[in-house]
């Protein structure tokens, strides 16, 4: 193959790289409809914001317990599996946030969703494992001790799990619709 060939049959690589669709191991990948961009960067936001605030409330509770327990007499306890459960949601909504851009610029996309399905399930499963041992008011348990079991703590569980189970069950439909395009 002669010089001049090989650089116009590059260039023709280029040109049908950065065409309409895109050829990856000899199939063509789509794009996402603009509605379903939309739609999945705002739940992973969304997911991304729930969860960081949600970890800044517990780092705040943690920074002025012992105020609080000087006041009240309640003594506020670290829990690791909630901390751990919302590090993986506020991870996973950011990773489903970035898949998006990923796949409109023809990147890794599927690393960031798998990542993200990753996060969410073990989030998940923390969740259930806690779910299994302490109860529906684990939240309240790890935090308070037996002051702990209450029906709001338990109402606060059931919200992250079931966010967190609706979050798992978005991303495994997205991930499967990736590998089978």
């Amino acid at each position: 193959m002669s010089q001049e060939n090989f650089s116009t049959n590059v260039q023709g690589e280029r040109h049908s790289r950065y065409s309409g669709s895109v050829r990856f191991f000899s199939k063509e990948r789509s794009k996402l409809p603009k509605w379903e961009f939309y739609l999945i960067i705002l739940v992973g936001f969304i997911t991304f914001v729930f969860g960081f605030i949600s970890t800044a409330v517990y780092f705040a509770v943690m920074y002025v317990s012992p105020i609080v327990s000087n006041l009240t007499g309640f003594t506020f306890l670290g829990s690791r599996f909630l901390l751990f459960t919302l590090a993986m949601i506020t991870l996973s909504g950011f990773l489903l946030a970035v898949y998006p851009y990923s796949k409109a610029v023809d990147g890794n996309s599927s690393l960031f969703i798998i990542l993200s399905f990753i996060a969410s399930g073990i989030a998940l499963g923390v969740q259930v494992y806690k779910l299994a041992f302490d109860g529906p008011t684990w939240i309240g348990l790890d935090l308070l001790g037996e002051h702990g079991n209450t029906v709001e703590m338990m109402y606060l569980g059931a919200v992250y799990f079931a966010y967190n189970l609706i979050l798992f069950v978005l991303i495994y439909t997205i991930m499967r619709r990736e590998f089978e395009e």
